[in-house]
């Protein structure tokens, strides 16, 4: 090593000197280390046989953490080790203020050349290493499987939803830059109340952060072209013997356009959306199920304000400070993360899957099933599986002996509704996540259109009547109707003229 260090100019033997500290060295390591694993990690992650979100984590956060560290720890070092060579009462010849950087001395020069060349290496594998690590953090896997027990119920909803193939951050964050920083340092604090376990259970739905949906719901549905109504045929069965189905069909008035832009508009989305109209209301709790006050701002510009019957009008600063102008989230609160009722979720396996229907109180036993109680979420899959299988092993044996793929079906698809709908751990299910849509589980559109909300000074009432928001077709109907004889099927005649009377 004395020979090496003599062979070098002075100026590179005092830097060796300083550099030679176990702060300089442990600095090198680590930043070699792992700027050769981040090289691995970068051509793994390229050719695509990366698919663990937890090595992502590491590749994408830690490793560049880790890099940057032994970075400050180098000169760090050499730092210290100068000032304890210069405590310790050494020469001036052995200890140098700076090396004088001559470039007219070819080992500097050489020297300089290649800390230049490193420095060029280390910038290109930061910034490449943090553009990966952004892009990993912006994907459904790092937003739904890091923090896996945390984020399992809206990772499992999610994926069972409409919005399967939207990236999280298009809906949670949506574009520019000021929102991406702020949703960063709101998830320091989210990775801190993991860590130290003080989490929600449930996750609350984040309804006073959420982005305005017009900055990212409105990029692909777009509100000026929303119009024309939604034809549906909704299946229900009872709790009896035969499952016995109840279908209806019904036009909803989802309707939309625009006032005066050549095309319909009217129905829900007009009504509500800010195309035209324009809605702000004041709730009283902090979900927004409890609505105390409504504004109603038509195209003409004319007011009106609505409030429960003997209530008086909220105080202007109240109005000025907690007034919220409706937007989509305020209805569809359940866009992707949904959790619906045993009760429906097994209507809706019913309606797909007709065979089903055959097994005798199917829907009264795995809603029941589903209803249960169990520690665990796999544990409660398992649970509601057997509860249906010996269910009728015990008082249908002759039915699963002849039929027993269809009843391991019905207590697969039972155990598959449970592991949409239900996290015990997580203390998740539809009562903790209300749906704004409808008004069968929850008060959803009946927040405001319960009869109850009346003009403050007239006597209009935010109305309440079924034919308001959709028209009935078919009622009750123990056969599923075809939609097609439905829509193609002639008007009813028009009613005789009453005869004079003399």
């Amino acid at each position: 090593m004395s020979l090496l260090l003599k062979s070098l100019s002075p100026a590179i033997a005092r830097l060796a000197n300083y550099a030679k500290n176990p702060l300089t060295i442990l600095g090198f390591g680590l930043t070699t280390l792992s700027g050769l694993a981040l090289i691995v990690f970068l051509a793994l992650e390229v050719a695509g046989l990366l698919d663990n979100p937890y090595t992502g984590v590491f590749g994408s956060a830690l490793l560049p953490v880790i890099f940057v560290g032994g970075l400050l720890l180098m000169p760090l070092g050499i730092l210290r080790r100068r000032r304890a060579l210069m405590r310790s009462g050494q020469s001036a010849d052995a200890i140098a203020t700076y090396p004088n950087l001559d470039f007219n001395d070819p080992h500097l020069r050489r020297v300089a050349m290649l800390l230049a060349a490193l420095t060029v290496i280390n910038v290109v594998v930061l910034a490449t290493s943090s553009v990966v690590g952004m892009n990993f953090m912006d994907t459904p896997k790092f937003c739904g499987t890091v923090c896996h027990k945390v984020m399992r119920p809206e990772h499992t909803a999610y994926q069972n939803s409409p919005h399967s193939r939207v990236k999280c951050t298009q809906c949670h964050i949506g574009p520019g830059a000021s929102w991406a920083v702020r949703s960063k340092f709101d998830g320091l604090r989210q990775v801190w109340k993991v860590m130290t376990g003080t989490y929600a259970h449930p996750i609350p739905s984040p309804v006073h952060t959420l982005r305005p949906a017009r900055d990212t719901c409105e990029s692909c549905h777009w509100p000026a072209k929303h119009y024309g109504d939604k034809l549906r045929v909704v299946g229900r069965f009872a709790e009896d013997e035969k499952n016995s189905a109840s279908f209806t069909a019904l036009l909803l008035r989802t309707g939309g356009g625009a006032f005066g832009a050549g095309q319909p508009h009217g129905g829900i989305h007009w009504w509500h959306i800010y195309a035209d109209n324009r809605i702000r209301y004041l709730a009283t709790d902090q979900r927004r199920q409890e609505i105390a006050w409504v504004e109603l701002t038509t195209p003409d510009g004319k007011r009106t304000e609505f409030t429960r019957e003997g209530a008086n009008l909220p105080a202007p600063d109240s109005i000025q400070r907690a007034a919220r102008v409706m937007d989509c989230i305020d209805c569809h609160n359940r866009p992707t993360h949904l959790f619906e009722t045993p009760a429906k979720a097994i209507d809706s396996v019913l309606q797909r899957q007709a065979d089903l229907r055959s097994l005798p109180f199917f829907k009264r036993e795995a809603v029941k099933a589903v209803a249960a109680a169990y520690p665990t979420h796999d544990e409660g899959m398992a649970g509601v599986r057997r509860s249906v299988a010996d269910f009728y092993r015990k008082f249908y044996p002759d039915l699963t002996t002849r039929a027993g793929k269809l009843v391991a079906r019905a207590a697969d698809e039972t155990a598959a509704v449970y592991d949409r709908t239900v996290f015990p751990e997580m203390n998740t299910n539809s009562k903790t996540h209300p749906n704004n849509i409808g008004h069968d589980d929850s008060p959803g559109c009946f927040r405001c259109h319960d009869g109850n909300m009346k003009e403050s000074k007239g006597d209009r009432v935010i109305p309440n009547d079924c034919d308001t928001c959709h028209a009935i077709l078919v009622d009750g109907s123990s056969n599923e109707p075809d939609l097609g004889q439905l829509v193609l099927a002639p008007p009813p005649p028009a009613p005789a003229p009453a005869e004079a009377k003399p």
